[in-house]
């Protein structure tokens, strides 16, 4: 066997088109490396692969849509004329193509799991279900999958994956607070927001995962309560219209504002001009936009959902109530949107939070870490 690289050649393979936690993660990992031992293959109109262009990074455009006839072929192209000797995939069609170019190069193949399938989708959902199918036919390519939460670590033990298979490896930022823009004056004026508002923001896909219908519900319990509250949902998704239906139905038009997608940058402005960041997800890995608003030590609002426990603690960096269940989250907004001592403390222990035990450094070195395990298995098998 060749002596083990320190840093083995790795290609990472997400065919994602829009922007999430994934795409910074992705993105913080390309950043940080070694350029010369690192590049990214993706979509000609991925949201990431755009992202990463204008940041100088190694890119392949390799298909235009994600079941593009030609990714397997160029796939196999590009590590044979690169020589690239890890792959790490980031969603399942990404996964379904690198594995079998895996095969035809010898390549090692780690898979990133950034929430279990059953658990994002539902399990009874036909995309739940048919992506875990996906998911089990190409796992005898693997060598190593990475999670980001012990919850989708032990979903992966439950589907049969062994133990030493898997690595747990939390998402992390790499925030400077006074860097980023942005107060409440232009978060008011941006939006046409009152004076007085107190700005709730709530950040990602209009999906259900996300339970943005719960938070309209909680909104609407306590807009009585409190009249200056206000929610920003910022993103976009399959269920903008049943949404907005939704807000129309509560009376809360003026109240709720579903302002559609924000680059990377204006997110982080929006979050930090905000007095409260919401997250009522249904079900998280360990959320990048959660661990953001930590950086910047904006009050939490989350449900004990998916890897979110794992992150923060109910009533010391955040308060977390179940998910789905409006009365509980009405209950915590109201008190942070009127106990703003307690809310500020909550805020700056998240913060404080996020610099022990999320640092990017720490996920940089566990990652190339196990690069190097699945280039060292994999010239110890084959």
């Amino acid at each position: 066997m060749p002596d083990q690289p320190q840093y083995p050649k790795t290609l990472i393979v997400d065919l994602a088109k829009g922007y999430g936690g994934a795409t910074s993660r992705v993105l913080s990992l390309l950043v940080n490396s070694p350029r010369e031992r690192i590049a990214l293959a993706g979509l000609e109109s991925g949201l990431v692969v755009k992202r990463a262009q204008e940041l100088g990074l190694r890119v392949h455009v390799v298909g235009k849509s994600k079941m593009d006839l030609r990714i397997l072929p160029r796939l196999i192209r590009l590590i044979r004329d690169e020589g690239f000797e890890v792959l790490d995939t980031q969603n399942i069609q990404a996964k379904f193509w690198a594995s079998m170019a895996a095969l035809w190069t010898r390549c090692a193949l780690v898979s990133t799991i950034h929430s279990w399938y059953a658990s994002e989708h539902g399990k009874t959902s036909p995309k739940g279900i048919f992506y875990t199918v996906i998911e089990l036919l190409t796992s005898p390519t693997m060598d190593f999958y990475i999670t980001v939460s012990e919850k989708d670590r032990d979903m992966l033990i439950k589907s049969g994956f062994p133990k030493d298979m898997i690595h747990l490896i939390y998402n992390a930022v790499n925030i400077d607070p006074e860097k980023i823009s942005g107060d409440g004056s232009w978060l008011k004026q941006k939006f046409h927001l009152p004076p007085n508002s107190i700005v709730c923001t709530a950040v990602g896909r209009l999906v259900w995962m996300k339970g943005h219908a719960v938070l309209i519900d909680a909104m609407k319990k306590i807009a009585d309560d409190v009249p200056e509250l206000v929610t920003l949902i910022v993103g976009e998704g399959e269920l903008k219209s049943e949404l907005q239906e939704h807000i129309k139905q509560s009376g809360l038009q003026g109240r709720i504002q579903l302002v559609g997608y924000h680059d990377r940058d204006a997110v982080l402005s929006i979050v930090k001009s905000s007095d409260i960041f919401a997250m009522p997800s249904h079900y998280e890995g360990t959320p990048v936009a959660l661990l953001e608003a930590a950086a910047l030590a904006r009050p939490i609002l989350s449900t004990l959902a998916g890897g979110i426990p794992e992150m923060v603690e109910n009533g010391e960096q955040a308060l977390l109530v179940p998910s789905g269940d409006a009365d509980a989250l009405s209950s915590a907004l109201l008190r942070l949107a009127t106990d703003k001592d307690y809310s500020r403390t909550l805020g700056l222990k998240a913060q404080d939070q996020l610099r022990q035990r999320f640092s990017i450094e720490r996920q940089l070195i566990e990652t190339w870490s196990v690069y190097r395990k699945a280039w060292s298995k994999h010239h110890t098998t084959n």
